[in-house]
This record gives C-alpha cells, sequence and structure tokens, in this order.
C-alpha cells in the first residue's frame, strides 16, 4: 500500500493505519486517531458492517480509541487532506480500487473540491466548532500561495524624486536646485526634477507578506504536499516572523494598516494575514491539525454531473424545447422545471390550501433535455440522480448478493421524480423518458443494470420506467468539470445507453387509446357529478367540452377512413365493393398506424394554437395539414390530390362542430 494513503468507508485495523504512517508507534497511532475521530475524519464501526455502506446511527460506535478490539475497525469519512501531528492522511474517493494511480487520482479530485469550494464561496478557516475548534492552517496556507500566485505580493507605494524621470515635473526643485543653461536670454534645464510613485520593496507589510509565502511553501514541501497540490516552492526571504516583533506587535501593525487600506482585494489579504499570525499557536492544547477536504463528496458529484450534463431545472419553462404552444408559454409564464412540483398543501374545511414555507418538496439533481435526431424534432426528456453509492455484486456459484446500493428511499424518490413530471413530459411533446442513477467508477459502465419496484410499474394510467444504473468514469466527468465543458447532444451516448431511452407510453397511440377510453368514462363520471352542482360551486363541463379534450383521439378517427381510401382505393364514406382490397403486411400496418396517431397529435396541437378566423380558412387548413403530412413517405399520399380535399372537408366539419 502506498504510504499515507487511505481509502474512503473501508475499514482499517489501528495496526493497519500505523504501518501506513511513517515513523509512528501504535500508542502514538491512538492518540492521532482519537483526534481524527473527535473531528470526524475518522469514524469507529461495527467490524462486521460492509465495507463502502452508508452509515446508520447503529452501525457508529462511541467508545474511546483501543487497540485490540476484536469487534471495533475505523473507516476514513472523508476525502482530501488531512495533517495532524506531522502525519499526513491522504484519503481518497471510496470508488477508486487500483493504487496504481493514486497520487494523480487524488491530485485531480483536490482541483475538483477546490473549483467545488470556489463556486459555494468556500474557504474553511478553522476545523470544528466552537470551544473545540482548531485553526485549519493548510487551507490556509493553500489560499494564500494561490492568491500570491494570481496577484503578487502585497505592495505599498511611495513617492520619490527622480532626475529627467517620466513622472510630473517640479519645476519649483527644479528652478531652486539645478543649474540653467541661457541662451538668447531664454533659460533651458538638462536635469530636470520629477516626482514619480514606486512599489516600496522594504515595506514592513511585503516583507511581513514574504515571510509568511515562504513559510507556508517550506512546511507544505516538508509534508510532500506541494506537487498534490500543483504548487511551485516559494523562496523570497530568509527573515523569521520573529524579525518583525512579538505577536501582539505584528498584529497591531496589521490592524492599522486594514483600518487604513481601502482596496478590497488588500484588505482580504491583510485579514488572512493577521488570522494566520493570530493563531500560529493553534489551540490550548497546542494540537497541530489542519484539513483540505469534505465529509460530504456526494454533494461535489451531484454538482459535477449536474453541469456536466447541462441541467435544466432552473431553466425557465418557456425556454425549454418544443414548447412552441402560446397556450403552454400563457400557462407557465416564469415558472421553472424545478418549481413544478409543489410542497405538501394541507386542507381543512376552513382553510382549503395551506402549506408550510419550512417544508421541501421533491428536489432531483438533475433534468438534461436533449435532441435525439438531426432535425430536432424528437426530443428526451432525462431524470437522472447522481448516487455517490459503490454498486457491488458478489456472486457466489449461480447465486449474487448485492452490496453498496441506494436504499428504498433514494429508488423510491426517483419513480416518484418522474411521476411528477409525467403530465408535463406528455404536454411537452417529448416522446422518450429516461430515469437513472448515475455512479462514479474507474472505467465506467453505460449498461451497469438497473432497479425496479413492481409497486411503480403502473399507477392508474401511467406507466413509470425502471431506473437504470449507470456507472460513470469519474476521471472523465472530472475533466469536463474542470474544463467547463457541457456533453453534447452528439457526445451523450458515449456516456448513456440508448437502450435504456423508453418512448413515452403516451406517444405510442394504443396506449394513447386506451388513456382516452379512461379519461371519456373519467370525464362523463365528472361531468354528470358537476351537473348535480349549484352553479357557484363549480363549473359544469359539457360534451363540446369533453370533445376537446379528447381531440386528438376524434381526429385520428376522422382522418382514419381518409387512409383507407388513399392507401388502398377502398372508401368507407361510399357503398362500394372491397373485394378487391388484399391483407397487408402487419408490420406496415403497425408502421402507418403509428405514423397517422403523430399525425393527429401534430394536428390538434396545431388547431389549438389557431385564431378562429385561421380555423375558417380553407386554404389555411390544407397548409397545415400537408406540412403535417409531408416528412411521412408512408402515408403523404394522404395529403395530395383528392385525398386532400377530403381529409380537408372532414377535418374541418369537425372542427366546426367541436371548437367553433
Amino acid at each position: 500500500m502506498t504510504k499515507g494513503f487511505f481509502r474512503e468507508r473501508k475499514h482499517y485495523s489501528l495496526q493497519e493505519i500505523t504501518d501506513n504512517l511513517i515513523n509512528i508507534d501504535m500508542e502514538e497511532t491512538r492518540r492521532i486517531v482519537g483526534i481524527l475521530k473527535k473531528y470526524g475524519v475518522v469514524k469507529a464501526v461495527k467490524k462486521n458492517k460492509t465495507d463502502f455502506d452508508d452509515l446508520s446511527n447503529e452501525d457508529i460506535v462511541l467508545t474511546d480509541v483501543i487497540d485490540n478490539a476484536s469487534d471495533i475497525e475505523y473507516i476514513f469519512d472523508y476525502v482530501g487532506v488531512a495533517v495532524l501531528e506531522g502525519q499526513v492522511f491522504k484519503c481518497y474517493p471510496k470508488y477508486i480500487k487500483s493504487t496504481d494511480y493514486l497520487f494523480e487520482n487524488l491530485k485531480q479530485v483536490l482541483k475538483v473540491i477546490k473549483k467545488y469550494n470556489a463556486s459555494e464561496q468556500l474557504i474553511y478557516l478553522f476545523n470544528g466548532e466552537d470551544d473545540s475548534r482548531i485553526f485549519n492552517k493548510l487551507a490556509v496556507s493553500l489560499h494564500l500561495l494561490e492568491s500570491y500566485y494570481a496577484d503578487g505580493l502585497y505592495t505599498n507605494q511611495k513617492n520619490v524624486i527622480e532626475t529627467n524621470g517620466e513622472g510630473e515635473i517640479l519645476w519649483d526643485k527644479t528652478i531652486n536646485e539645478t543649474f540653467a543653461i541661457i541662451q538668447n536670454n531664454k533659460p533651458y534645464y538638462v536635469e530636470l526634477q520629477t516626482r514619480n510613485t514606486v512599489d516600496n520593496n522594504n515595506d514592513y507589510f511585503r516583507r511581513l507578506h514574504e515571510c509568511i509565502l515562504t513559510k507556508c511553501s517550506r512546511e507544505l514541501s516538508d509534508a510532500g504536499l506541494l506537487d498534490l497540490f500543483e504548487l511551485i516552492e516559494v523562496k523570497l526571504t530568509r527573515e523569521e516572523l520573529s524579525d518583525f516583533g512579538d505577536t501582539s506587535y505584528i498584529l497591531y501593525r496589521l490592524q492599522s494598516e486594514i483600518q487604513t487600506q481601502y482596496i478590497t482585494r488588500k484588505q482580504n489579504l491583510l485579514k488572512t494575514m493577521y488570522t494566520y499570525i493570530a493563531n500560529e499557536k493553534t489551540d490550548k492544547n497546542d494540537i497541530s491539525y489542519s484539513l483540505y477536504g469534505t465529509n460530504s463528496f456526494n454533494l461535489v458529484w451531484e454538482k459535477v454531473c449536474a453541469d456536466n450534463f447541462g441541467n435544466v431545472l432552473d431553466k425557465k419553462i418557456i425556454d425549454l424545447p418544443l414548447n412552441e404552444s402560446v397556450r403552454n408559454k400563457f400557462e407557465y409564464e416564469n415558472e421553472t422545471l424545478r418549481e413544478m412540483i409543489k410542497t405538501p398543501r394541507w386542507r381543512k374545511k376552513e382553510y382549503p390550501n395551506v402549506k408550510d414555507p419550512k417544508v421541501k418538496t421533491l428536489k432531483p439533481d438533475l433534468v438534461c433535455i436533449y435532441p435525439i435526431d438531426e432535425q430536432k424534432k424528437d426530443y428526451c426528456f432525462g431524470i437522472y440522480d447522481a448516487k455517490y453509492y459503490c454498486i457491488d455484486y458478489q456472486v457466489h456459484g449461480d447465486k449474487a448478493s448485492i452490496s453498496g446500493q441506494p436504499g428504498v428511499g433514494d429508488v423510491t424518490k426517483q419513480y416518484l421524480y418522474q411521476l411528477a413530471f409525467d403530465d408535463f413530459i406528455v404536454k411537452q411533446g417529448y416522446r422518450y423518458v429516461q430515469n437513472m442513477f448515475f455512479c462514479p467508477d474507474e472505467i465506467g459502465d453505460k449498461q451497469y443494470g438497473w432497479v425496479q419496484m413492481d409497486i411503480f410499474n403502473h399507477i392508474g394510467n401511467k406507466k413509470l420506467e425502471n431506473i437504470a444504473v449507470v456507472k460513470l468514469c469519474a476521471s472523465k466527468m472530472y475533466q469536463l468539470y474542470l474544463d467547463n465543458q457541457t456533453i453534447s447532444e452528439y457526445e451523450i451516448n458515449q456516456y448513456i445507453p440508448e437502450i435504456d431511452r423508453q418512448e413515452v407510453s403516451d406517444q405510442n397511440f394504443a396506449n394513447r387509446m386506451l388513456e382516452y377510453l379512461m379519461r371519456i368514462t373519467n370525464a362523463s363520471i365528472m361531468a354528470e357529478e358537476k351537473l348535480e352542482m349549484k352553479a357557484e360551486r363549480g363549473k359544469l363541463i359539457y360534451p363540446k367540452q369533453i370533445k376537446r379534450e379528447l381531440g386528438a383521439k376524434i381526429i385520428y378517427d376522422t382522418i382514419c377512413p381518409v387512409a383507407s381510401n388513399a392507401l388502398y382505393g377502398f372508401n368507407p364514406y361510399k357503398e362500394e365493393s372491397c373485394s378487391g382490397v388484399v391483407a397487408e403486411n402487419i408490420g406496415d400496418s403497425y408502421g402507418r398506424c403509428s405514423h397517422i396517431a403523430d399525425v393527429a397529435i401534430e394536428i390538434e396541437k396545431k388547431i389549438k394554437d389557431l385564431s378562429e378566423e385561421k380555423l375558417r380558412d380553407e386554404n389555411a387548413f390544407k397548409g397545415i395539414l400537408k406540412q403535417c403530412f409531408e416528412d411521412k413517405a408512408d402515408i403523404v399520399s394522404m395529403a395530395e390530390g383528392q385525398c386532400l380535399n377530403m381529409l380537408t372537408e372532414k377535418v374541418m366539419e369537425l372542427v366546426r362542430e367541436v371548437y367553433l
């Protein structure tokens, strides 16, 4: 094992931890692990607890560190670097199994954490809370060095007098202190006295900044951390902090400078230097302890996936693709996709609509909407959840067991996300839906597997998809995140499986027919109930309104006879023999029915967007019908010649009855 490296959530005995550190005995290891345990980096767990699983309160052992306990082991519940009493603990993510490239992998992970912290504007100056907190020297040292690389040294400027300089000419000083050459009764000065403003290299605070930077760099170099954080060693001075006075004097000078400095960047630098000097003795027990990392790497993984896949949860719905309906735009206005999932509302007879603003609702990690064809006519609605889990199957003969998987609550919520968006998906016309867990992995496997709960397969008339489990190559994901790149629709199938992209059932005509039949029944029941209501208690639903709700189904029924005439020469509107009609290949029949269903849906959408004047215009109607049929080669003949006239006549007849 590489010295100083520890795998997150892996079980270690005290002896194994001792063997993995440098120049340390068991007694010192016990003391150090006790400190790490106090600050949440290490946890004591029952030995029979599976590696890498989530921890419950029952799994954690609240006891002192004991070296000979047979039923207790220790895990590092942390990703990053911890420095304690000269010992460096390099904790890498739990999904990394190979030890071949630990240094390079952790280096990349630390850069990801740095970017995540920058986006969240986090700098942890202290570890722990209240009386137990300890100054986080590592984080402050890294911040000071990175600020220096970006902005250089602290500077104060001073005015200097120069001869023939480039600054302002001081005429009084030039006339009084230099000689002039008189020619033609005119003085000519060859040594002009000028004033210039230059950096004061001997400034107290500049020298103090150099001293602190050199000290930080030296300590990181001694700990072997410069390369891990990709820093260059800084040697700016040989001065020590003691050369600037005692601690109270240095702090007094810094406080005075802060009060006279009005540049924000310089103020922040002075305050950081003040914190560094003030906490040189870290706590009352003089423990030297620093951290750079996180106990919540799952949040980092969620952020990486959301950025890489172009999360649209916080986009306005009117800006999403396939939202061309004026009616829909008015309906959603400035609502975002995230706001579509409402919080619970509590109802009572006197108070019919009460909600608690403190109660949160379902919050999916990310939603990605991308086209599946070059023409961008059909889109996929992807509901993805970034899961920081190490799902693994153990095979025993002809049987297998699983470990490291999300719990039933996570699976249930993922089904509910799709259920919450289901009506929106159908209304917007998204033809495909994906429901997936994204787990980190060293290599990646887009066909890893899936999870299902039979009780969610069908809820009423809605069919929910099984949840695919996709393992993403973490190093590739991190590089995309660090490069600020978003995965395009042309690249997305490199990372997720096409096979799990299921067609939305409501876009399949057979399923639409079943749903329409149920909706007809439900609408009839509702109409009967509401007819019995008093006028002030509800709005009546009349037959014409029911027909509008069932528009696509009725349009389909209307244009099918035209299809019979155009495709098979049989006109059901006329009495004629059908003895010449032959059987059709069932595959062709299904394909044509599917295309006719698509056309019916398209016609319904366009009709709802037309004004009453346009609905009465036969020529405008013909143009719309031809447009709906033009890219469907199997049935395009329905919108040509006499068939187009018949189609226009029947659809306009329906429109007059239902929409006008």
